[in-house]
């Protein structure tokens, strides 16, 4: 079996009450059985106040309360779990012990990574140098999954190695390498849907295509309030897309060109940034297509995350690890809103936003 995960991957820790946000915030956390039973036995004052904040929510699992403000009752006024602090980070249950860490398994193949939900994880993504992976073979021939197609899992490896390559080496623009990959998934998707996996390997790259950046502003305001349009985590993220999405169709043209101008000259990474922002949506998400064959949404989803979170960091110079962390908690870490984006960009043509 072959495992991967990004080259950064063990230099996280949790920065604990040093956070500028808290994972114990907005998620109703449903405990793993073996950490109820745990939870019997903790120290008295502690169990107590677990057994208080269990409830049991509409879908009938047992979760962590929710305080007013969202946050879980447990969290602590110096921004620490009382379980942890109190008895030991080995009693964390396992949603809990795991964050920001996410595994995908395939059977022949598993693949974990830090979700930039958290915004230390999102902080090492983007200070990486650039975005690689690590890998270990422990020589087994493991078959996929039942139900997993291997000659689609094959040909999805091929592709996402390939695009990986061009993000990273290929030359030209960031902008331009996006296009170039929203491309190759129209190609894809078609021989995907034929069921023609072997022609994957054998279709190359599209040329680079050189984006306008003069016709950019308008679509880019039609990105923002899109997903502003997306059932929110918290009420002051749809207020910031808005907000920003107002800012640009209030610039002239050569305003909106100066902004990027100025943020480009004084983030001199702002490229490789958001290389490895793009590296990272496609390591997380393009082999999901294994369930559902949509190539093409997902490639769209990452062009629009990269070029929205680039927009909206013109207004936030040096907020960019927490502008991304609040993106991916609002629209990774909730399927519906996931699948909404994915089918509202897949009837889009989603290069008029890069």
């Amino acid at each position: 079996m072959v495992e991967r995960r990004p080259s950064y991957y063990d230099q996280f820790h949790c920065l604990g009450c040093a956070c500028p946000d808290t994972c114990c915030r907005d998620w109703s956390v449903v405990p793993d059985e073996g950490a109820l039973a745990d939870y019997a036995a903790a120290p008295a004052p502690l169990r107590e106040r677990i057994s208080q904040n269990l409830v049991t929510d509409e879908d009938g699992d047992v979760c962590f309360r929710l305080d007013e403000q969202g946050l879980c009752a447990l969290l602590t006024p110096d921004g620490l779990c009382a379980i942890q602090r109190d008895w030991g980070e080995a009693h964390l249950c396992g949603h809990c012990a795991a964050y920001p860490r996410f595994t995908e398994e395939f059977g022949c193949l598993t693949e974990t990574a830090l979700a930039v939900s958290c915004p230390e994880a999102a902080r090492l993504l983007l200070d990486a140098p650039r975005f690689a992976l690590t890998e270990t073979d422990d020589g087994r021939n493991d078959p996929p999954f039942d139900g997993v197609d291997p000659d689609l899992l094959a040909a999805l490896e091929q592709s996402r190695a390939r695009i990986l390559t061009l993000l990273n080496d290929g030359e030209g623009t960031i902008w331009e390498k996006l296009r170039t990959v929203l491309a190759y998934a129209l190609d894809l998707e078609g021989f995907i849907g034929m069921g023609e996996y072997g022609q994957i390997a054998s279709t190359p790259l599209p040329p680079p295509l050189e984006p306008d950046l003069s016709r950019r502003q308008g679509p880019t305001v039609r990105l923002l309030e899109l997903l502003a349009e997306l059932d929110p985590l918290r009420p002051d993220w749809p207020r910031l897309l808005k907000e920003r999405a107002a800012q640009f169709s209030a610039l002239s043209q050569a305003d909106y060109l100066q902004l990027r101008a100025v943020y480009e000259r004084a983030n001199p990474r702002w490229e490789q940034q958001l290389t490895n922002l793009a590296c990272y949506f496609l390591f997380r998400h393009w082999h999901k297509a294994v369930n559902d064959n949509a190539i093409n949404s997902r490639a769209a989803f990452i062009c629009a995350a990269c070029a929205a979170l680039y927009h909206l960091s013109l207004f936030q110079p040096g907020e960019e690890a927490l502008l991304w962390s609040r993106f991916s908690r609002e629209v990774e870490h909730d399927e519906d809103n996931l699948d909404r984006l994915f089918w509202a960009l897949d009837h889009w043509i989603p290069v008029d936003f890069i």
